[in-house]
């Protein structure tokens, strides 16, 4: 029967004591399970180290369900929870209060409380309907409350996808919608290139005329009207025309205000075209060549636009760093001391030999114009294993070799032949330790 029968009829047992629950007697109630037990009992059964929680967690265990808790009872209340030592009515179910229960349903989303009176085992489900709207939201249903079901409708989607232009196409899904299919040309900053990408792609980077930049120069014509931008492709605007007679403070090599020469008669500047006024002092720029002991600079008077080439003499040094020269024959070729820069890695070798020991701690480096840090032997070992049959093929190494890793597959016996070793027997194994008298024929008349 229900549990209320037999709580009713005194036919319930408690799991501890195995007695009959009695109508008058306190009891105790798990709120996971709903097995019924005498309080006195599960009390005793909570102090008990039989009922402690495993795998490290504090607290009991309920003897039913197993299910942790970390307060021991202590006294008899109803099954809502609302009364004290409820006292027995027969029109009542016993040990509840005869009120209504209240208690919120657990792991439901319902917002209504229990509403019929105070009673063992679990609520039972919601009985009020509430109005759901379906996943893309544009119906509604009247459903049970409580009810984890999905409302899906039949009709397509419609809401706005990631890229904010076009709609979802689904029929009514749950989730988000997926992102937009849809490929869209998208066009560089500058203006100069394309690519086709999904719709939405990268949307945060649109300065209002294109999405990405395509690492060439802009060449947009700049505020001035007569020069064009010089920098990266990149969002809007471009910068101010660096020419411009507000921008420009100084002579082409910097080391001139113009406001001082201005006063030494030079024409003041009305457009960027302008030219900008030379100071007529060296230049002294610093060139791309030259190297970490010297730095080249420029020795034209002060000019506009790029520096000339160097004509000095640069220093290289051989890789390992131990000798260095002064590549003449390409300077008297080629003409410029800029010209060992712009060829990919210009290094010579000396002829130094290395005399650092190798990894394995027995040979020599003897590399020329050596760079490693390691200095790895190239060399197999050689040695001889511990079976001193074969020798180790491993690269040369410090420390000892490991162990022969052959085998055979022949029986290995004793001298006698009477103890034996079956296969697989690692190499280097000696023949078994034999304590039998030995059989073996002399060539005389003896065994």
């Amino acid at each position: 029967g229900s549990l209320i029968e037999q709580l009713t009829t005194e036919k319930y047992e408690c799991m501890v004591c195995c007695e009959v629950v009695r109508i008058v007697a306190p009891v105790w109630s798990c709120q996971n399970c709903y097995h019924v037990f005498h309080l006195n009992c599960i009390k005793k059964w909570a102090r008990s180290p039989a009922s402690q929680a495993e795998d490290g967690n504090s607290g009991w265990r309920c003897p039913a369900c197993q299910n942790a808790s970390t307060q021991v009872p202590k006294t008899y209340t109803c099954f809502c929870g609302k009364v004290h030592n409820p006292e027995w009515n027969r029109n009542e179910i016993p040990h509840s209060c005869g009120e209504l229960c209240g208690k919120k349903r657990q792991g439901l989303d319902c917002p209504h409380l229990c509403n019929i009176l105070c009673h063992p085992g679990p609520c039972p489900s919601c009985p009020a309907f509430v109005t759901k709207t379906c996943e893309c939201g544009q119906t509604s249903h009247s459903v049970r409350c409580g009810q984890s079901t999905k409302i899906r409708c039949s009709n397509v989607c419609g809401n706005t996808l990631n890229c904010g232009k076009h709609s979802c196409t689904q029929v009514c899904h749950a989730g988000k919608c997926s992102p937009c299919q849809l490929t869209v040309q998208q066009v560089c900053y500058c203006g100069n290139d394309f690519k086709e990408v999904l719709c939405g792609t990268k949307e945060e980077l649109f300065d209002g005329f294109g999405n990405f930049s395509c690492q060439k120069i802009c060449g947009k014509k700049l505020n001035c009207g007569r020069h064009n931008c010089t920098q990266i492709c990149h969002p809007q605007p471009c910068q101010l025309c660096p020419r411009l007679p507000q921008v420009v403070y100084r002579c082409p090599c910097g080391q001139t205000p113009l406001s001082k020469l201005l006063e030494l008669g030079c024409v003041e500047r009305k457009i960027c075209t302008d030219p900008i006024p030379s100071c007529g002092k060296t230049c002294g720029k610093p060139l791309s060549c030259g190297s970490y002991e010297f730095i080249h600079t420029c020795e034209s008077l002060c000019h506009e636009g790029d520096c000339r080439p160097c004509s000095h003499t640069s220093n290289i040094y051989c890789r390992c760093g131990f000798k260095k020269k002064v590549n003449m024959k390409l300077i008297t070729l080629m003409g410029f001391c800029f010209v060992l820069f712009l060829i990919a890695a210009i290094t010579f070798m000396c002829d130094k030999r290395c005399n650092k020991k190798r990894s394995c701690g027995r040979h020599k480096c003897n590399e020329v114009c050596c760079v490693d840090t390691e200095h790895k032997c190239s060399l197999v070992c050689g040695r001889k294993l511990n079976c001193g049959l074969h020798r180790c093929e491993e690269p040369c190494h410090r420390g000892s070799c490991q162990t022969c890793w052959q085998t055979s597959f022949d029986e290995l016996t004793c001298y006698c032949g009477e103890s034996v070793i079956y296969p697989p027997v690692p190499c280097g194994t000696q023949p078994p330790e034999c304590k039998k008298t030995c059989t073996r024929p002399h060539d005389c008349d003896h065994p």
